[in-house]
């Protein structure tokens, strides 16, 4: 039985870049987790710790820091779902289809969602931000795709 993502992310929402940006003592924990550096985005990083913590370490997508990868190897083994639900990721995608900001969700609500990830700013406008926070989610639904991973 996994433990539920969502729980575990606001367990670490008091992460913040503390030696400049995508920078910190935690940041640095994630990047490395997933094969980055300092310096680099760590949304992805911080969603692949997150999974591999609920998992047990044996988390059923890519441990990757590139939220390209993470997505591709998703739609791959077809964990991909129109409508979200807590604990599901969220992808941010460009009209090209590039993902470039991952999270977790966790509210549904009849007017959206809302969602926890890193490299994320207070009001949820950034997806290069300063810290894990948990917002609502400001998005149009044709620049974001949702994951469903198993849940055994």
């Amino acid at each position: 039985m996994i433990t539920s993502l969502s729980a575990i992310a606001r367990r670490l929402n008091f992460v913040r870049e503390t030696e400049g940006p995508n920078r910190g003592a935690w940041v640095s924990l994630f990047q490395r987790f997933s094969g980055g550096q300092d310096g680099d985005s760590w949304c992805c990083d911080f969603v692949s710790f997150i999974e591999d913590i609920a998992y047990h370490g044996k988390a059923p997508s890519r441990r990757t820091g590139s939220c390209d990868l993470k997505l591709s190897d998703a739609r791959f083994k077809g964990f991909i779902v129109a409508a979200p639900q807590p604990d599901d990721l969220y992808f941010f995608i460009t009209d090209v289809g590039h993902a470039h900001h991952v999270g977790i969700v966790t509210i549904v609500s009849e007017v959206g969602f809302a969602g926890i990830a890193g490299n994320t700013s207070e009001d949820g406008l950034s997806t290069n931000g300063t810290g894990v926070f948990e917002h609502l989610i400001h998005v149009e639904p044709s620049h974001v795709v949702f994951v469903r991973l198993p849940q055994q």
